[in-house]
């Protein structure tokens, strides 16, 4: 039913756009894309599951290696209101979840094929006597300070319909297909309502509610945040706070969802060195028996490798290692589930085409188990990009990793003294 419902809701409102002044000139198609080589050293990260120690920080040989990110792009810009966008990105053999090839390919074609990031189409117009517009297909998307929802790595398929009922304010629905199956395998959609308010051409307050739905597991999940970012003369902000609540049934004993996250940072800029500090808290789970898993639930994409994925807040723990959620065995994509961070940072120009930041986190895990210490490790993490020419930059990122009890008293290590370094460098150009 809610499928049909939001069929027949966007046929509804493409309907609705028709009254449109289309151009009358050609279309537009602009081509684009990426090339980016790196390297990549990292120390003390065993990176297999034997012995159980997969991503753990630990004793471990170096290990070094080279890869390229590959992504080409076409822009057709039918009309004034008719765009559709196409982007397709290097995938190691052909993984869904992989943005690069590895280098080690003797005068053969790289191992590597080609799929979509991105395909949609988007329509736009004025029959609501208001700005509005819908988007379909493979996108990118993602929520307030996105510390719950980020779909911005690979994309999800969806449908996004908006309207402005003024200009201050804007107001999103959207459908997305998270997983599809039949009653044999999962079935999973999520519905979102995104409302947004421009208070002035620098700052902006918003609200969303996100609905997801897994049939096979008979989940009802829901999120409620609100969130709010900008600048006020030197001083920039963000904020963002989610409740979770709802309920599965999958193992036929129901369990309710009843976690939270909590953002917040502050910058300063004192020319030319800008001054951050952030904090954030996601809520963690400790006690199955209760029928309640208070861990914070984050929709930032599926378990997959480290060298695919974006930096959300630090280079080391939550991008390498095994982070403090405890919704995985192994390690996966979990944001700041069980995790609470103390941030402090500075970006600084010293000439025009170098830019260098520095950031340094305190990070604990918000739940434990009786017997295990909730430090997790500190980390410092810099990273540095100098443009050599137009459009072609060289980019380092360094983080250095002290782990703290946490990784020996939950038995995952044996020792707390082997620290993790990791370092990339690498050459990108866009065009």
């Amino acid at each position: 039913m809610r499928k049909f419902l939001a069929l027949v809701l966007g046929v509804l409102f493409i309907f609705s756009l028709t009254a449109i002044a289309f151009a009358e000139d050609k279309t537009e198609v602009t081509l684009g894309g990426k090339i980016f080589a790196r390297g990549w050293y990292l120390s003390n990260i065993v990176q297999t599951a034997d012995s159980g120690k997969a991503y753990l920080p630990t004793k471990a040989d170096a290990q070094t290696f080279y890869s390229t990110n590959v992504n080409l792009m076409v822009d057709a810009k039918v009309t004034d209101n008719v765009r559709g966008f196409l982007e397709i990105e290097t995938a190691t053999d052909g993984s869904h979840n992989s943005g690069l090839f590895y280098w080690g390919n003797y005068d053969t074609k790289p191992d590597a094929q080609l799929l979509y990031r991105q395909a949609w189409i988007q329509y736009t117009g004025a029959g609501l006597g208001v700005p509005a517009g819908i988007k379909v297909g493979h996108m990118l998307y993602s929520l307030g300070q996105e510390k719950f929802l980020n779909f911005t790595r690979f994309g999800s398929d969806g449908i996004l319909v908006w309207i402005d009922p003024t200009k201050e304010a804007h107001i999103a629905l959207s459908t997305w297909k998270l997983r599809e199956g039949t009653t044999t395998f999962t079935d999973k959609d999520a519905y979102i309502a995104d409302l947004g308010y421009m208070w002035d051409k620098d700052n902006t307050v918003g609200a969303n509610y996100t609905y997801v739905r897994d049939q096979r597991e008979d989940m009802d999940f829901h999120n409620v945040g609100v969130n709010a970012g900008g600048k006020i003369s030197a001083v920039s902000y963000g904020a963002e706070v989610d409740f979770q609540f709802g309920n599965t049934k999958e193992t036929g004993t129901k369990t309710d969802y009843r976690g939270y996250g909590i953002f917040a940072k502050l910058g300063y800029m004192i020319d030319p060195v800008n001054v951050r500090a952030s904090f954030a808290l996601g809520s963690g789970d400790t006690d199955n028996k209760d029928n309640k898993d208070k861990e914070f639930v984050t929709l930032e994409g599926p378990d997959y490798g480290y060298t695919a994925r974006l930096i959300h807040y630090t280079q080391i723990y939550e991008r390498v290692l095994k982070t403090a959620s405890t919704r995985t065995d192994v390690m996966a994509n979990t944001g700041i589930a069980n995790t609470t961070y103390y941030n402090l940072g500075m970006d600084v120009n010293p000439m025009k085409d170098l830019s260098l930041a520095l950031d340094g986190f305190y990070l604990q895990a918000t739940k434990t188990k009786s017997g295990v210490g909730d430090y997790i490790g500190t980390e410092l993490d810099f990273q540095g990009t100098y443009k050599l020419a137009k459009n072609l930059n060289y980019i380092v990122q360094a983080g250095y990793f002290w782990q703290g009890d946490f990784y020996k008293d939950s038995k995952f290590v044996t020792s707390k003294d082997k620290d993790v370094l990791m370092a990339v460098h690498g050459l990108q150009l866009t065009f």
